[in-house]
């Protein structure tokens, strides 16, 4: 029996050389050697793409676990809506409490404003009716005052029943005392109607007739009567 072609060697050596990926091609043979080494890389490819395959289904969650995400994730959405639920109704309650604190003052400033318009009519009225009175005793006590100033007197040259009123006027008198009653005031003698040097107290009557008297360090005349 002769030698076998190339070929037909090829084809019936089962020897693993073909199957290394690395392994240099026989000389002649190229076109059988790369088609036969073309298996181990698709045998590689499938191998992980099933591995793949079998590390994505078993890392894939299961419903009770996408379920218990959901849950979770809810009620942490519903805490936080109850968190922010309280703290608006908190400042919505500091809200009212702050305005009813602002109407209760409100209202006791208003009780104190109506307390005070009292208290002004009251005292305005008090005042007014002080006010009636004083004027009433000031009319009265005018004349009596006017007189009471025109009772007292001291040096210089006064009307009669002008500057001083008619009478009779005591004087502690002074070391230089000088004194006169006059008709006039012209400053002629003839005006003259009486006088006196008194050295101590001295007593003057003054006649509503006489236009005027004129006194001079005599101290103080106090009518007597």
């Amino acid at each position: 029996m002769g030698a076998l072609p190339n070929y037909q060697r090829q084809i019936t050596v089962t020897e693993p050389l073909y199957l290394d990926p690395v392994a240099e091609p026989v000389p002649g043979d190229a076109p059988q050697t790369k088609r036969l080494r073309r298996w181990p890389w698709i045998f590689g490819v499938v191998v992980a793409l099933a591995a793949g395959v079998g590390i994505g289904l078993s890392t894939t969650p299961s419903e009770a676990e996408n379920q218990a995400k959901i849950d979770a994730a809810l009620a942490g959405e519903r805490e936080a809506l109850a968190a922010q639920s309280a703290e608006v109704a908190g400042k919505a309650a500091d809200a009212e409490k702050a305005a009813g604190d602002a109407e209760a003052a409100m209202k006791k400033a208003q009780e104190t404003q109506v307390a005070a318009n009292q208290h002004a009519v009251t005292v305005n009225a008090q005042l007014d009716e002080r006010k009636q009175q004083l004027d009433s005793r000031e009319q009265r006590l005018v004349p009596r005052e006017a007189d009471a100033a025109r009772s007292t007197f001291g040096s210089g040259l006064h009307r009669v029943g002008v500057d001083i009123n008619p009478g009779t006027y005591r004087t502690t008198g002074g070391p230089y005392c000088y004194w006169e009653r006059l008709s006039g005031t012209s400053g002629e003698f003839d005006d003259l109607i009486a006088n006196d040097v008194p050295s101590g107290p001295s007593v003057v009557t003054i006649s509503s007739s006489d236009a005027a008297f004129k006194s001079q360090d005599c101290g103080t005349w106090t009518k007597t009567g």
